[in-house]
């Protein structure tokens, strides 16, 4: 929990409200509620031992190594504003709220750039969150001024990702007095390849009026809008002597 650990390139809370950052006390931009990360190698017992030369040297002594990567997503700061309008001392606002703001994780259609989209997943309800009104954007210290929403509203998505390798060291007959190994490696990131979502839209655009709800005159709000990388997959060769 802090007050400052944000960089505010969008809405500026720390700029919006200076004289009081206990206002903007929450969950910290750095943080993440729950991380489990593991790392492992095994040593597949097959064909080790094997009578069979050829079975022995192609089919064993293959290890299965990986990093998998269980991780809450980051906390989410909303920025709101009505194009044209400003808070009494120059800069962007905050929004309000009208319910509670939590992850939603349905699909909607979207229309932005004439529906290429389709379906969508949306991270959050649109409707709970709306424009401050118009007399929020006055500098005179009034409830809720330059709007009540504080910092870290919401956690993002999350992320699962298995990243796993396949490789055999390959004993070789080369220079005569010395040990010379040529291991093989079948690497994979994202190995599932299943879609693992990054960031999603937070907040109002200037087209919603004040004290409508995000969801009103905009095309894609709440909408997750990035995703981490998909499965990518490398083969590599090293030779040790």
């Amino acid at each position: 929990l802090d007050n400052s650990s944000s960089t505010y390139s969008s809405g500026a809370p720390a700029s919006v409200d200076d004289q009081d950052l206990n206002r903007w006390y929450g969950t910290s931009d750095f943080n993440r509620f729950q991380v489990l990360q593991l790392n492992y190698i095994y040593a597949l017992p097959f064909f080790k031992n094997s009578s069979n030369a050829f079975a022995r040297q192609a089919l064993g002594g293959w290890q299965i190594s990986g990093i998998t990567s269980l991780f809450d997503g980051e906390p989410m700061n909303f920025s709101c504003g009505v194009t044209g309008f400003q808070s009494g001392i120059g800069n962007s606002v905050m929004c309000d709220t009208v319910g509670k703001v939590a992850p939603d994780k349905t699909w909607f259609n979207d229309t932005a750039l004439g529906g290429i989209y389709g379906p969508t997943l949306q991270w959050w309800n649109p409707s709970t969150v709306t424009q401050p009104q118009f007399s929020q954007l006055y500098a005179g210290s009034e409830p809720c001024e330059f709007g009540c929403m504080g910092r870290g509203g919401l956690i993002g998505p999350g992320q699962n990702n298995w990243d796993l390798a396949m490789q055999k060291n390959f004993s070789l007959p080369w220079f005569a007095g010395e040990h010379s190994t040529l291991q093989f490696r079948f690497e994979t990131f994202n190995t599932f390849n299943h879609t693992e979502y990054q960031y999603a839209n937070s907040g109002c655009s200037g087209t919603v009026g004040f004290g409508q709800a995000c969801n009103l005159q905009q095309t894609d709000p709440g909408a997750v809008n990035s995703t981490w990388a998909p499965r990518v997959i490398q083969l590599g060769l090293k030779f040790i002597f």
